[in-house]
């Protein structure tokens, strides 16, 4: 039996903090990186009916996108090597020299690293492209290219909206008396548009942790549309918490992440968590949150990528 046709437990714990005792609230955790050793967080289930529908196909190669410290290429070499399916990242930038860990382990791992400049990484989503790089690359020598399933950046896809959702519901449904505010870190917005699949009364926050909440939106709706769905449950964004735009960070975000740790025991990175949890907290301290309400953190994982974490200028 496939690895991935097990349903991992939904670990929710509260977490005590000052800022939520001041603000007269109950603070939770859901441990999305309690989920898998490798396959961590949200790409364990973003993943999971793409890798399914891989097996089913019998598939003869993965290929994605990412950059050198993309949690989403790590999962997906994890899963490769776990289910002998080779796979292939394409990789922003010029990390041919001096790996990064996050890369470091998908070559381990077996993922072939083919890495291209930024310009011709913004093409991505044309399959043109892909398709014409795919035979630059010398990929049909080595697969069969019919067979080589190609899947987006961070896995998002019609798939993985049905993945998230499970995984939404079953946060959704631990609350189901009362209303809570979930928040929850934004990239490309697939798994947003997976919780927003779900169906629930409580509200969703998303933060994005790049300049693009507006194409966040954007991207959300046409995965719902890829399913034929529309949104049922209610979300709204928070901006202002990018602390300069993706994979950067500043002392007073990496000064915050380690009080994190010591008030709570949970561990951040400063790429997705770290901010989620830093706009929470500033909403709770602002007075925004009702007492006695209940205010939920999605931790969805990725903490590989805060290993050797260096600020990019």
């Amino acid at each position: 039996m496939s690895p991935l046709l097990y349903q991992p437990d939904c670990v929710i714990q509260p977490l005590s903090h000052p800022v939520a005792e001041r603000a007269g609230v109950r603070l939770w955790m859901a441990r999305g990186d309690l989920v898998h050793e490798s396959v961590s967080g949200n790409k364990w289930f973003k993943l999971k009916y793409s890798l399914l529908e891989a097996e089913r196909s019998q598939a003869s190669g993965l290929l994605s996108f990412g950059g050198a410290y993309s949690n989403h290429l790590h999962a997906l070499a994890a899963a490769g090597r776990m289910l002998n399916i080779p796979t292939f990242g394409v990789v922003r930038g010029a990390w041919r020299r001096e790996l990064t860990p996050t890369l470091q382990d998908a070559q381990k791992w077996g993922m072939r690293l083919l890495f291209v400049s930024n310009e011709a990484y913004r093409r991505k989503d044309d399959s043109a492209w892909v398709d014409e790089s795919i035979e630059g690359w010398r990929l049909s020598e080595l697969i069969a290219t019919q067979k080589l399933m190609v899947i987006p950046e961070g896995g998002s896809n019609a798939l993985a909206l049905k993945g998230v959702s499970e995984w939404a519901q079953q946060i959704y449904s631990h609350f189901s008396s009362t209303p809570v505010s979930i928040f929850l870190p934004c990239g490309t917005g697939g798994t947003m548009a997976g919780f927003v699949a779900a169906d629930s009364h409580h509200e969703l926050v998303g933060v994005p942790v790049l300049r693009a909440g507006d194409s966040i939106a954007v991207k959300i709706n046409e995965l719902l549309a890829l399913n034929n769905q529309q949104p049922r449950t209610p979300f709204r964004f928070v901006q202002g918490y990018e602390f300069g735009g993706y994979a950067k960070t500043s002392p007073e975000l990496m000064t915050f992440i380690q009080a994190f740790f010591d008030h709570t025991g949970v561990g951040l990175e400063p790429v997705y968590t770290g901010k989620m949890a830093y706009a929470a907290l500033d909403w709770l301290r602002r007075g925004e949150a009702p007492r006695g309400s209940d205010v939920v953190l999605v931790h969805t994982g990725g903490m590989q990528g805060a290993r050797g974490f260096v600020e990019q200028p």
